[in-house]
């Protein structure tokens, strides 16, 4: 059965990125083996034997992002994710996939305020804006009226935030994300 799959996969041609991730992956062990991580090298393997789809999956990636790094009010490892993919995707040609990239950023990280807002953590939007604030405001100036968010009596009834306190938009928000992630990983733009 094994001659079998192994001459199915000779004939089918095997993608650029497969090829990258397959040699990435074999120097992550190369490297583990050197340093002698032998315990990290065994989750490593174990992790990879479980990984049904082999590659990107968008709903771990959603679950991550909504499940883990907002209500978990993990801001550093959210925009270090939002970061690589930013890398990933700057070698890009299609500047479409870069500037959808920004904008989806920007409406996760304002659902970031968001949710700290309707989970009674003011001070969690204050450390956000501490954290990533002069970035924010250097990049793009309709950040300056977030910076009074967290002083807001009710920012959810404010008519320049309302809007995004409803759950239509967070549901646009996840869909959207959702099918930007699914079109990359899944079509012809993968990390090229």
């Amino acid at each position: 059965m094994v001659g079998f799959w192994r001459s199915i996969y000779n004939v089918v041609p095997v993608p650029e990125w497969m090829e990258n991730m397959r040699y990435a992956e074999e120097l992550v062990r190369e490297f583990l083996v050197f340093r002698g991580f032998t315990n990290t090298l065994q989750n490593f393997e174990t992790e990879l034997s479980t990984d049904i789809g082999k590659g990107f999956q968008v709903d771990k990636i959603l679950d991550l992002i909504f499940s883990i790094y907002v209500p978990k009010f993990q801001i550093e490892k959210l925009v270090g994710l939002l970061n690589f993919f930013k890398q990933c995707f700057s070698t890009s040609a299609e500047t479409i996939i870069i500037s959808t990239l920004s904008k989806l950023e920007v409406s996760i990280l304002r659902y970031y305020i968001i949710h700290a807002i309707q989970a009674g953590r003011k001070e969690k939007v204050v450390e956000f804006f501490g954290t990533i604030g002069n970035d924010l405001v250097q990049r793009d100036k309709d950040w300056i009226p977030w910076f009074a968010i967290p002083y807001l009596k009710n920012p959810s009834l404010d008519p320049q935030f309302r809007i995004y306190f409803s759950k239509d938009w967070f549901d646009a928000l996840s869909l959207s994300f959702r099918n930007f992630l699914s079109e990359i990983f899944n079509g012809t733009h993968i990390l090229q």
